[in-house]
This record gives structure tokens, sequence and C-alpha cells, in this order.
């Protein structure tokens, strides 16, 4: 079966979508109780969740905001704890990248965590201070870059 990235729809998707998120993003950084699954500015009509699978078992999560200039941004990108270091990370973005590109997007932004940017390096990013205003929160300490399709 290999890897697939589905848009989130499915109850038990949006399940396995929201605890990675929530164990990864959140409370393996500290940031216990404060995951909000209904957080309003996570519905909009450009905003694209979606759930990599590997041979059907959940393992990474990301949300693609598609803007009409051309700009899609990578949001929370998560890959399982368990996971991370297998290369699920690449194949995630490629087929974000291919997302994008079929939005009709040409430049993407991310708000990379600190500890995350080696591998935004690695596979094309650059430094690139896109908005500042976002450097709030959860994003405080992350770093933006910017990558060409």
């Amino acid at each position: 079966m290999g890897y697939t990235l589905i848009e989130v729809s499915e109850p038990a998707d949006w399940q396995a979508y929201h605890a990675i998120r929530r164990q990864e993003l959140f409370e393996a950084r500290g940031r216990h109780g404060m995951y909000d699954e209904n957080y309003p500015g996570e519905r909009g009509a450009n905003m694209h969740h979606y759930l990599l699978k590997l041979d059907g078992r959940p393992l990474g999560t990301t949300r693609l905001d598609v803007r009409e200039d051309g700009i899609a941004i990578f949001r929370l990108v998560a890959i399982t704890a368990a996971e991370q270091g297998r290369g699920h990370g690449r194949v995630l973005a490629q087929m974000l990248d291919e997302r994008a590109r079929a939005f009709g997007a040409s430049i993407l932004y991310v708000n990379a965590a600190v500890t995350a940017v080696g591998f935004y390096q690695a596979t094309g990013w650059h430094d690139h201070v896109w908005d500042p205003s976002e450097l709030v929160g959860i994003a405080a300490t992350c770093q933006q870059m910017r990558k060409v399709l």
C-alpha cells in the first residue's frame, strides 16, 4: 500500500490528526492542556488538513494554507516521535509540495521549529522573514523560511 496523504474528512482520521498534533506539537514540548481541537483559527476555506499514512497507519500531519497570490503556508507539521528520523518527513514534504503546486502555489512559507530548521534547509528551504507578526504563541521561537517550487 505504501504512503498516502489524505485530506482529513472522516471522524477516525480527525481523531488521529488531533492526537498526533496534540502529542508532538504541544505535550511533547511541555504545553499540556493547551491544544484545542476546535480552535477557530483552524477552520477556513483555504485551510487543508492532511494526514500522512504508511500502509494505512497514521504517522504525520500538517495543514496547508493556500493564498490567492501563489503562496502556500505549511502549518503545524508533525511526525510521531516513534517514526521521526526515518524519512517520513521528507515524504510528507514532497507530497505536500505536489499538493501546493496543484493549488497553483509557486512559493511556500513555514514557521520552522528550531529543532526542524536543519531538516528544512536540507530540503530546499531558506531563511526568509515573511510575517514577523506570526511569531507569537507556540510559534514565538520559530524561524521563518521560504521555498520556491
